[in-house]
């Protein structure tokens, strides 16, 4: 898959003599550990790392980045040119694009995965909604997206509501990948491996970028006291944690796990006031009980800068007693948790610790019934634009998302850092820290590499037969 980029990798990182003769080989079942089990096979619906991990080795999207972070085509023939100012897109899919199932890809299929990306039941619709017609999908008001015009059976034309010349990178977000739904109401994706059985997934000879190197795939969730015994004894050849995995080579992904703190209005008067409490904590401080690689995180953009002064000099009233729920999936959020308890306690106010199912926190957040929530949110994509558009999706609606993503469109620097500002404001949001993963690979794995949103590329990687010692 991709053997020119592949070699070109291999040759940097391996020295010259250790490489003589070296060449990708086929065959074995590759066995990833995730920090915890993919819950959600739908590019719609996932809403954590493990999801989009899975989503990376099955799905395929229109456009992706290389192992530089470039933009490339991913089904499409070539890159698309914006046209009318940014405000139109021209897209070409490559010959020959079949899905998993041998049924072919047209022009017509990615009008029909983007338009059910957009629909009701979607989590990343604010992915679309800068098509003109996305939100009377959301609504429920069309089956198919206005903007999308298909113009024969591998050309179609994007028609947008205002200029965004960001747009293709919407369009390499793993959740865009293009999938179409079978008449027994099963998703099929275009990806490198196929389902063949529970997390276990089979090579697929026609992926558009050839096939992989490994004849199946593995997918589990591990511990961390699980991950490296597996990985000595070549039970596991891949484990991604938090915490540094001994054993074989490191990667270590891009900080995009945003971590914050929302304020539910239902606190009354107390809520601008604890919002402000929570912007004092000290991030640093937190960030050293938290395993995985992080950093303080003073604004909602992914990119930390230094604490400025904290927000407003008058004292506001504080809640006597609040609660402070987050997922039940997550150390790091436990360990952050714990440290604003103290914290808090220190300014006069008693906080209990609530956990709840990671797959019900986001339903209990949209209803508000919380005080206060740690909530993760994993970045689909580093674009400014985008990550703010996901965070107020995740925090606001698809609505909220839509303003923000057509104010951010275009934004310079200082805008958007206004803008990041303002909805820190609406949302009553306080940006505590980011985060990353490190991805560890076993003696006699090669050509591992991670995509821009920090996801592996398990296609591209492959296996030295069991006793051998590699090169």
């Amino acid at each position: 898959m991709k053997a020119l980029l592949l070699l070109a990798l291999i040759a940097m990182l391996m020295p010259a003599a250790a490489t003589a003769g070296v060449r990708p080989r086929y065959g074995g079942e590759l066995r990833v550990l995730l920090p915890s089990p993919p819950l959600e096979f739908d590019p719609a619906r996932m809403n954590s790392f493990a999801d989009l991990a899975a989503a990376r080795a099955t799905q395929a999207t229109l456009l992706e980045h290389d192992s530089r972070g470039a933009l490339r085509p991913g089904l499409l023939e070539t890159l698309p040119a914006p046209e009318d100012g940014g405000r139109s897109y021209r897209l070409r899919l490559a010959p020959g694009l079949r899905f998993q199932d041998g049924e072919p890809i047209a022009a017509s299929d990615v009008a029909a995965s983007l338009a059910r990306l957009a629909g009701p039941p979607s989590i990343h619709a604010w992915l679309t909604s800068s098509i003109a017609g996305a939100h009377a999908v959301k609504h429920g008001h069309a089956r198919l997206i206005a903007g999308i015009e298909v113009l024969s059976e591998r050309e179609l034309r994007i028609t947008l509501s205002y200029p965004f010349l960001d747009f293709p990178q919407a369009l390499a977000a793993l959740p865009s990948a293009i999938v179409r739904v079978d008449k027994g109401g099963n998703l099929v994706g275009a990806g490198a491996f196929r389902p063949g059985g529970e997390r276990r997934f089979q090579a697929f000879d026609d992926c558009e970028g050839g096939r992989p190197f490994a004849d199946s795939l593995a997918l589990a969730g591990a511990d961390a006291r699980a991950a490296a015994p597996a990985l000595a004894d070549h039970r596991a050849d891949i484990a991604i944690r938090p915490e540094l995995v001994e054993g074989g080579s490191h990667l270590e992904t891009a900080p995009l796990g945003l971590v914050m703190a929302i304020v539910s209005q239902r606190l009354g008067p107390t809520a601008r006031g604890t919002w402000v409490a929570l912007d004092a904590v000290d991030r640093r401080e937190l960030t050293r009980f938290v395993r995985a690689p992080a950093a303080p995180l003073n604004s909602l953009l992914p990119a930390s800068r230094e604490k400025g002064a904290p927000r407003g000099a008058v004292p506001m009233p504080l809640p006597r007693k609040i609660t402070l729920s987050f997922p039940d999936n997550s150390d790091a959020l436990r360990a952050a948790a714990a440290r604003i308890q103290v914290s808090l306690y220190d300014r006069g106010v008693k906080v209990a610790l609530e956990t709840t199912p990671a797959r019900l926190f986001a339903a209990r957040l949209a209803s508000g019934d919380f005080d206060v929530a740690l909530l993760p949110v994993w970045l689909v994509s580093p674009v400014p634009a985008l990550a703010l558009a996901q965070i107020a999706a995740a925090t606001g609606g698809f609505e909220r998302a839509a303003r923000v993503l057509a104010q951010a469109a275009g934004a310079d620097a200082v805008a958007l850092s206004r803008l990041s500002s303002s909805l820190e404001t609406d949302l009553l949001a306080v940006p505590l820290f980011s985060t990353g993963l490190r991805v560890a690979a076993r003696e006699g794995v090669e050509g591992l590499w991670l995509h821009e949103d920090g996801t592996p590329e398990l296609g591209d990687a492959w296996l030295w037969p069991e006793g051998s010692r590699g090169p």
